[in-house]
C-alpha cells in the first residue's frame, strides 16, 4: 500500500471538492426534471406495492407509455 505522507489533506480537499460537484449535480437534475411524470411514478409504484403478483410487463409498458421525456 503507498504511503501518502503528509498527502491526506490534499485527498481529502479533492474528496470534498468532488462530493460537492455530485451533490450540485444530483440538485441541478431534481430542480429541473419532468414533474408531469411524478403522478405516474406514484400510481405505478402505488399499484406495484399494493399487488406485486398481478404488476405485470403489460402494465408496466402502459404507465412508461405515459412517462414524458425530460
Amino acid at each position: 500500500m503507498p504511503s501518502f505522507g503528509g498527502h491526506w489533506e490534499l485527498l481529502m480537499d479533492i474528496g470534498a471538492f468532488l462530493l460537492g460537484l455530485v451533490l450540485a449535480w444530483a440538485m441541478w437534475r431534481n430542480a429541473h426534471r419532468n414533474k408531469a411524470n411524478d403522478a405516474v411514478t406514484e400510481q405505478a409504484t402505488h399499484e406495484l406495492y399494493a399487488d406485486p403478483d398481478h404488476y405485470d410487463k403489460q402494465r408496466e409498458a402502459e404507465l412508461r407509455s405515459q412517462v414524458r421525456p425530460n
